[in-house]
């Protein structure tokens, strides 16, 4: 028997890739899943849509949701609990930590909102029916952990393209290397540098000033066209900068790098180091001319190229077997029986 199932979020888009895989994994089991992404502008906009999306569990229109922003954990939580909608929390990232860095946030009142989000953390862990986490630092005692390890046979692989491809794919930040980037290619005028993602205009103007001849900033894309844009690339970046939330962070493209057989190269932050040393050391990065040096090493010699893409897509798939994330969420929302308030009605 399937159940309607609900994925509700107020800051993810859409094409969201884990989002995604979650829904095919659900629907690859027989559930009547669907994504319902309540997204608008600014901050006004996203109370409204949290709001909107209350409704939808209050009318119950599922027997599950999903919800994967930390605005709908607790109050989402409660409203399933009353209303006998299953409901799942998704933590993607320690929002204590991911705090300290938030632009928008004032200096001043970082601390603040820190203890804050720790507290609606553990409060939702506790309230909610299950918890999924996206790495196992933060798991607690009842999580059930799904890592951001994508299937490799969705995706295609092909040999280096012509001129030499440098590729990231994913946000375009500031704290996620924008600036590194830029200037990775404005000192290697030779190479193509193809950056997929959301960019915001103050950041892309930034970034073309200071490479304007062979960065090229595609914009968001959906996610299967983006890695098919991205294909035959050298090398997949993640140059993310030392900041509390990215210490121990594992980026979800690296995973994604390896399933397509392209080799990443990673700023040398511990959880960063960690993975990238199960494949070479060499490909940790502590500043751009380490960063120039190992992407003409890749360019120049085709043996450790070819050597490198066959061990980053062996990786991933070794990690897809012993991991399996589907069947972990498939266990999460296993068909279960209902209770029901008198007089209640089905979802619908």
């Amino acid at each position: 028997m399937s159940e309607s199932i609900l994925i509700l979020t107020t800051a993810h888009w859409e094409g969201d890739p884990r989002l995604n895989r979650h829904l095919a994994y659900l629907k690859n089991a027989g559930q009547d899943a669907s994504i319902i992404a309540l997204t608008g502008d600014g901050g006004t906009g996203r109370i409204r849509n949290a709001i909107s999306a209350f409704g939808l569990i209050w009318r119950r229109r599922a027997h599950a949701v999903l919800l994967p922003d930390p605005e709908l954990f607790v109050v989402g939580s409660l409203i399933g609990r009353f209303r006998g909608v299953r409901t799942v929390i998704d933590v993607h990232e320690d929002y204590a930590r991911a705090a300290s860095g938030r632009d928008w946030i004032p200096t001043l009142l970082k601390p603040l909102v820190a203890a804050f989000a720790w507290l609606n953390d553990r409060v939702a862990r506790r309230v909610a029916h299950a918890n999924l986490v996206a790495a196992p630092e933060l798991a607690g005692r009842t999580s059930n952990v799904v890592l951001n390890i994508p299937d490799p046979s969705e995706f295609e692989q092909h040999p280096p393209a012509l001129p030499a491809m440098v590729a990231y794919v994913g946000d375009v930040t500031i704290a996620r290397g924008a600036v590194a980037m830029a200037e990775l290619a404005a000192s290697m005028p030779d190479f193509r540098f193809l950056i997929v993602g959301r960019v915001d205009a103050d950041v892309r103007s930034r970034m073309e000033s200071i490479a304007p001849d062979n960065l090229e900033l595609a914009g968001r894309r959906p996610h299967a066209e983006a890695w098919t844009m991205i294909s035959g690339a050298l090398a997949g970046l993640s140059l993310l900068q030392p900041l509390p939330a990215y210490r121990e962070a594992v980026a979800t493209k690296l995973w994604e790098y390896c399933a397509a057989g392209i080799p990443p190269v990673g700023s040398d932050l511990p959880g960063q180091s960690r993975f990238l040393e199960k494949l070479s050391s060499d490909l940790i990065v502590r500043d751009m001319n380490e960063a120039r040096s190992v992407l003409e090493r890749l360019a120049g010699d085709r043996s450790w190229s070819e050597e490198l893409r066959s061990r980053s897509r062996q990786l991933a798939e070794e990690e897809w077997e012993r991991h399996r994330p589907d069947l972990a969420v498939q266990r999460v929302f296993a068909p279960r029986p209902m209770t029901r308030r008198r007089g209640d009605s089905s979802p619908k």
